[in-house]
């Protein structure tokens, strides 16, 4: 239901897409150049044609005063290039190479002859592109299928300058030269394929239906929106007017690894053996070809992936010391499952209108979500991914009206199912601090229906001599409608904290002060009692002007966006449960009884509606945001014979808007309300109140009416400057030499608004946060040693209200990252090809760029004790990376291939996990805080070196027909290494006289063990 002040906007944009359509060659490149005589004047009138496998049919275009030519709209691959004119020589150059979001210049001098005669070239296709400004690194087909490394586009993106992972192999995400893990725009044959509701990867799209892949890295003309970072602009096979087709088959298992930690090690270390593929299974089959040659052309693809890896975390060991043994808590390993399906039409209509469909599917399961695992997580309490189903279809019309002028309109659809089921039902969750194990129900069973819908619609003229210059003007349109829908439900609501299991201590908190934890989660008992839902609909529009004159390019552009997010009705019910909690004294029989008293006290002390109360709300705006972000790069061909271009851009992006990120004020989302215990009688168990109290930490707002984020809250952008250059060494080679720099601002981030994070603020009564300096003995534990220093915790003063969050824009929140990067790129030809580079940089800041801080709910600014040493370089802080891949063609036909990779350490800092406040220290209303005892990056981790190779070798068979087998070494230099806690993370117990030190229990031990050089076997059979 499009709501009535919204009717008009709509209908203007359906008015702009439909009568001022536009081409978006996103997934293509293009062939543009002069037609010239011998003394360098134009030739007007001049024919030239193009044809090639991804052409149907020859496309002509007639040279205009200037003698300029241009074909757009071509699909990655080699044409071959006519340019004829009667009284002149034909010239045909072959072999003319396209890529992805690039134009290949040519100049073509033609010769006077009084006859008809032909002349044949083959031409080396430019490297340099001398009229873009942008910053890109394309990957072919061919390239791909040649370089030792994982068949997904995770392994892929992290191959490209400043990329790192998060090492979450499940998400996929990374950080790429200073953006975070949802930074990244993806696009499947030109339109968006984020997620709505985390804004990383919606689909993981099959690898080997990729025909090309740019990495827009930088510098993005407007018509690149909702990415502050890296466009993954993906461009799928289309068929073609011969048949074509082939499968693969990938391969590996336990006799095909071989551990690098010895087993008498992994004993000594009481950890499991490096984790590595114990079976691993790839195989996929496609076919492409003619409908009907020259006018339609089909592509089919079906791959299935399955694997089971090791892990060599053990939380079981953990669960015996607590003894519980057995199979119900038994180690366990991943596995993982996943379909694929692919098809795509495309359809010359006529010669100036071409059709393109397509539909990508896949399916996952996983019986242990790699998500829910851990070292501290027994089995009971992991989860299944319970099969997501994943549907993408895309349809796009061009049309060309004239030579200098194109259409596109496009449409997509995505929906994705996902569900996460908790392997344990009906049953609490247990927590134990001194084996730091969970046990029980995981958090809860998490149903999830996304939906997007998009349409855009742009036009493109190129237009020759206006002022004096060549321009190439865009304008477009683009339309999206996402949505969440989420229903999370657990039978019992509640956790059970203990600060020793083994020895019944239940007090999480505090021992002295007998204060315990609880902890409940207010959601419905059962599944489909709800549907939570949250919508995002965005407007946007663009316009730009690349401008050439002689050697000088300018790109200039301007992007408008106006996003919301908003929530429709719904409701929750009254919530009560069959279940209290596990350590609630048995004399109390009713198992809502404590619930229904934290209810009345809820109603008493802080609002009529408590979070388990019967509530309904209405349609709600969650944020809105109008931004305009300005684009303007140049270009300048240095000796004006493009193989040498100096390079400057200047950039704003905004953040998109992506459900996650602005979900925190949705009433009915996952939570969980925590109260301090305090076992005033002392027995050990729940009583209801006043035998015992409980104290809420902090609460939800539970009025309907109530914003989450600020009224005058800003869009998060990112700036963004450019300079460098890049040179055409030799013949096929490109060597680049980039200036990185940016800087992220309005960060979004919770803050508590009743009480701030200024150390210094005051009220009628004095200090908000009252100080406490305090001697924190070092990395040796003991006080009055020379690595001594003097910190400062704060304590809520006692009579000031519960925190309370709100979504604002910090001032002081931000992230700043800079770099110097050498590129390098060959292609393939001379039987060998290179692609590279060599960064160094830094990224600071004091928001984390990974998954959870991005939500906007870090804890950065919720107290003044978690800016204590909170600004340094940040967890993708890698400041030397270097990362080469190439391939030599040996006599034989066997290919070697290799791929080295080398990091800096990843930055940590020690931190000190509780300060106790003293017995005498003014009443605040934290027993103890937590803080970090240095600035991260103080200390890092060990470097990453890792180097692959493969060796091919191919077999032709008859007719067309080829069959290639290859192998990969992965590890080859054998990087093996422990996981170590080397953070101390103590509890100071300045509660008890004298102090006391006790350090985290797992401090110095070894957590898991890496190290596996392992060999997978290809074979590739193509026609």
């Amino acid at each position: 239901m499009i709501s009535r002040p919204l009717r008009p906007l709509l209908t203007l944009f359906l008015v702009f897409a439909l009568l001022s359509p536009a081409y978006a060659q996103r997934q293509t490149g293009a062939i543009s150049g002069r037609i010239l005589d011998k003394e360098g004047k134009p030739l007007p009138g001049a024919t030239v044609s193009i044809s090639g496998p991804a052409l149907m049919g020859i496309s002509s275009y007639v040279t205009s005063d200037t003698g300029h030519f241009r074909f757009a709209a071509l699909k990655p691959g080699e044409y071959e290039l006519r340019a004829e004119m009667p009284g002149f020589k034909s010239y045909v150059f072959q072999s003319v190479l396209v890529t992805v979001g690039r134009t290949t210049e040519l100049m073509v001098r033609l010769e006077e002859a009084p006859t008809e005669e032909e002349v044949t070239l083959t031409t080396a296709s430019p490297v340099v592109d001398v009229e873009s400004s942008k910053v890109s690194v394309n990957y072919s087909a061919r390239f791909l299928a040649s370089i030792p490394m994982n068949r997904d586009l995770y392994d892929i993106q992290n191959s490209i300058p400043g990329a790192v992972t998060e090492g979450v192999d499940y998400r996929r995400t990374s950080s790429i030269l200073g953006g975070t893990v949802r930074s990244q725009l993806y696009a499947l044959d030109g339109l968006p394929l984020n997620d709505p509701a985390t804004s990383f990867s919606l689909v993981n799209i099959n690898v080997d239906v990729y025909e090309e892949i740019e990495f827009e890295l930088g510098a993005h003309p407007a018509e690149v929106g909702q990415t502050d970072s890296t466009y993954i602009n993906i461009v799928s096979k289309s068929g073609g007017n011969t048949f074509a087709g082939g499968a693969t088959a990938y391969l590996t298992g336990n006799g095909l690894s071989t551990d690098l930690i010895p087993k008498s090690d992994t004993a000594a270390y009481q950890v499991d053996p490096p984790g590595q593929f114990a079976n691993y299974s790839d195989i996929s089959a496609n076919i492409g070809g003619p409908v009907l040659t020259d006018r339609a052309w089909f592509y089919l693809n079906g791959r299935w992936n399955t694997w089971k890896q090791t892990t060599s975390v053990n939380p079981e060991v953990r669960m015996e010391n607590l003894g519980f043994r057995g199979v119900d808590y038994a180690h366990y390993d991943y596995e993982h499952d996943e379909l694929f399906g692919f098809a795509k039409l495309t359809v010359q209509v006529d010669k100036t209108i071409r059709y393109m469909g397509m539909f990508h599917y896949n399916n996952i399961y996983e019986p242990v979500y790699q998500n829910s695992g851990g070292a501290n997580i027994s089995y009971p309490t992991t989860e299944i991914w319970n099969h997501e189903n994943t549907f993408t279809t895309t349809h796009q019309v061009n049309w060309s009206l004239d030579q200098n002028t194109f259409v596109d309109i496009r449409g997509t659809l995505i929906q994705r199912n996902f569900p996460i089921r908790s392997r344990t039902q009906d049953q609490p969750t247990y927590y134990d601090y001194r084996q730091d194990i969970f046990w029980g129900s995981s958090a809860y069973n998490d149903d999830h229906l996304r939906k997007k819908i998009m349409a855009s619609a742009s036009v493109t003229r190129f237009q020759d001599d206006l002022l004096t210059a060549s321009h190439e003007f865009k304008a477009g349109g683009e339309f999206e409608q996402s949505e969440e829908h989420q229903d999370w439900y657990r039978s019992n609501p509640y956790y059970s904290y203990w600060e020793d299991y083994a020895a019944g201590n239940p007090y999480y908190y505090s021992t002295a002060l007998k204060q315990g934890r609880l902890r409940i989660y207010n959601c419905p008992p059962i599944a489909g009692v709800w549907d939570i839902q949250d919508h995002i609909r965005r407007f946007s529009g663009y316009v730009q002007d690349n401008v050439t004159k002689g050697r000088l390019s300018l790109n200039l552009g301007l992007r408008l966006d106006y996003s919301y997010q908003y929530q429709p009705r719904q409701a929750r019910p009254e919530l009560r449960y069959s279940s209290g909690p596990p350590q609630i004294n048995p004399a109390v029989t009713d198992a809502n009884a404590l619930l229904v008293a934290l209810i009345g006290q809820w109603h008493d002390e802080i609002g009529p509606v408590s979070p388990f109360d019967k509530l309904i709300t209405s349609i709600k705006d969650v944020v809105k945001f109008f931004t305009l972000s300005p684009r303007v790069g140049l270009v300048y061909d240095l000796f004006g014979q493009g193989k040498t271009a100096l390079k400057m851009s200047f950039s704003r992006y905004y953040e998109p808007v992506w459900v996650a990120k602005y979900n925190a004020g949705q009433i009915f989302g996952p939570g969980s309300i925590d109260y301090y215990w305090n076992d005033l009688d002392g027995n050990k168990l729940m009583d209801l109140p006043p035998t015992d109290s409980y104290v809420i930490q902090s609460y939800p707002k539970q009025d309907p009416a109530y914003s989450y984020y600020a009224d005058d809250l800003k869009a998060p952008y990112v700036t963004e400057f450019l300079a460098g250059v890049e040179q055409e060494l030799f013949r096929d080679f490109k060597l680049g030499l980039q200036f990185i720099w940016k800087q992220s601002k309005d960060i979004v981030e919770d803050v508590d608004v009743n009480n701030g994070y200024d150390p210094d603020a005051e009220d009628e009564k004095g200090p908000i946060w009252i100080p406490f300096e305090f001697d924190d003995p070092g990395w040796d534990g003991n006080w009055g040693t020379s690595d001594d220093q003097k910190l400062t915790a704060y304590g809520l003063r006692a009579d000031r209200p519960v925190p309370t969050w709100m979504g604002l824009n910090p001032p002081e929140a931000e992230r700043k990252y800079w770099a110097l990067a050498l590129t390098f790129d060959k292609r393939m030809s001379n039987n060998w090809q290179l692609k590279g580079s060599i960064l160094y940089g830094s990224f600071k800041g004091n928001v984390e760029a990974t998954y959870n801080p991005t939500e906007g709910e870090s804890a950065i600014f919720n107290s003044p004790n978690t800016l204590v040493n909170a600004y340094g370089p940040l967890f993708f802080d890698r400041p030397l990376q270097i990362k080469v891949m190439g391939t030599y063609i040996l006599p034989w036909d066997i290919v070697f291939s290799a791929y080295m990779q080398h990091y800096s350490g990843i930055p940590w800092g020690r931190t000190i996990s509780r300060v106790y406040f003293p017995a005498g220290f003014p009443a605040v209303q934290q027993t103890y805080v937590s803080l970090n005892a240095e600035s991260p990056g103080s200390q890092r981790r060990v470097p990453y070196t890792n180097f692959d190779v493969r060796i091919e070798k191919g077999f032709p068979l008859r007719g067309r027909s080829k069959l290639d087998f290859y192998v990969d070494i992965f590890n080859v230099g054998g990087r093996s290494g422990v996981v170590v806690d080397n953070d101390p993370s103590p509890r100071l117990r300045f509660d008890q006289i004298p102090p006391g030190y006790e350090a985290s229990s797992t401090y110095g031990d070894v957590l898991s063990v890496y190290g596996v050089r392992s060999f997978r076997i290809g074979v590739r059979w193509s026609f």
